[in-house]
């Protein structure tokens, strides 16, 4: 049902942002404990008499960034507790949205599978050949249109988007075979074919990883 290929340049790229968001909020406690270690250098730095420098002054700006410090820390809580109700909502989409896409692979793989054994095997009578050619095209048409009409979040256009191309492409490939085009134009189809499921797998397999991401 799918041909395989694709780039692993994409795939690299998706790992490493993972990967970078993943330290995002420990970032974020550090560079604000780094401001404050900054602020109190400079201020003894700007001092004229470190040895008398005010400690009642010392102490508020201590006082004042420990403050930012809890503020961020607070805040970053607040993004985290945001971060994961958002994930919860995705992670529940993107379970409904390949549950519906599995029921259609399971309500249709059986007829495509057995219409593909036949049509790769024939070799000898080219009217056959161009009957099961037929019957597949019908078959995809009619995944094509029960997975156009599963509700999708944004989140997984790319998704819906690939796997949608991919069905159609599959659905043109019998088309174009039964009309006797060129072996050329055939294979360009096929091609076009693997690489939007190859490209659906890998968004989807992004999008699992992505959504795992611990704090």
């Amino acid at each position: 049902m799918s041909r395989k290929s694709g780039s692993l340049v994409k795939e690299t790229f998706k790992n490493i942002g993972y990967g970078v968001v993943k330290l995002k909020y420990f970032i974020m406690i550090v560079v604000a404990l780094l401001l404050e270690v900054f602020a109190l250098i400079i201020y003894l730095l700007n001092n004229e008499e470190i040895i008398d420098f005010d400690l009642f002054n010392a102490s508020v700006l201590y006082g004042a960034t420990s403050i930012i410090v809890i503020v961020l820390a607070i805040g970053c809580l607040v993004i985290v507790k945001v971060d994961r109700t958002r994930d919860v909502k995705k992670i529940n989409c993107l379970v409904g949205f390949k549950r519906n896409y599995h029921k259609l692979v399971y309500k249709y793989s059986k007829e495509i599978n057995k219409f593909v054994k036949s049509f790769d095997g024939e070799r000898s009578n080219m009217d056959l050949k161009i009957n099961y050619a037929i019957a597949l095209e019908e078959i995809y048409n009619s995944f094509l249109n029960e997975f156009s009409k599963i509700k999708i979040s944004k989140f997984l256009n790319n998704a819906f988007k690939y796997e949608s191309d991919h069905i159609s492409k599959e659905k043109l490939f019998y088309c174009k075979f039964s009309s006797l085009s060129k072996p050329d134009e055939l294979n360009k189809i096929s091609t076009e074919s693997s690489l939007a499921h190859k490209n659906f797998t890998r968004e989807i397999d992004w999008l699992e990883k992505s959504l795992k991401l611990t704090i």
